[in-house]
């Protein structure tokens, strides 16, 4: 199989991502729940592609074996944050939350399209930190489960 055909599966699978969201809020059906669940989905989703990595692009896994265990760890502290907290699935949706999706998605059109190198794992650990550390914050400052808020500066302390 030609190696370009996950350019057009990884912006399917990321425009699915985005309209989902968009046509639950249309349809009044986007519940606190339904949020954590897509984040559920996200992460399910995002272990699927770590996997073809592996398959496709094992050098490049081997030599960033660190960073993609920082972005792993990143994502854990997160869950184990939320859990502890509030017991419950992170859903916050920030902004930031949002440019590491698309980060992820040039990224692995970069990895497994176009066989890119170590600097794609290296950017998206970086944005992978940035990203979950603000999420960590909102959850350690909130009384209550975020969702769907935009910034750690938009988050209501009441």
């Amino acid at each position: 199989m030609p190696r370009w055909i996950f350019l057009p599966l990884l912006v399917i699978g990321t425009l699915s991502d985005i309209f989902d969201g968009i046509l639950a809020r249309r349809y009044g059906v986007a519940t606190p729940a339904l949020r954590r669940y897509d984040c559920l989905t996200d992460v399910i989703y995002y272990l699927f592609i770590l996997a073809a990595l592996w398959v496709l692009c094992q050098a490049v896994v081997m030599r960033n074996l660190g960073a993609i265990g920082f972005i792993l760890l990143a994502e854990a502290a997160v869950m184990i944050v939320c859990h502890v907290k509030f017991g419950k699935y992170p859903a916050t949706h920030s902004w930031l939350a949002k440019f590491y999706g698309l980060c992820l998605l040039v990224c692995l059109i970069g990895l497994l399209a176009f066989s890119a190198g170590d600097w794609a794992v290296i950017f998206l650990a970086i944005v992978a930190g940035l990203t979950n550390g603000e999420i960590i914050a909102m959850h350690l400052l909130s009384p209550v489960a975020p969702v769907d808020v935009k910034s750690i500066f938009k988050l209501r302390k009441s």
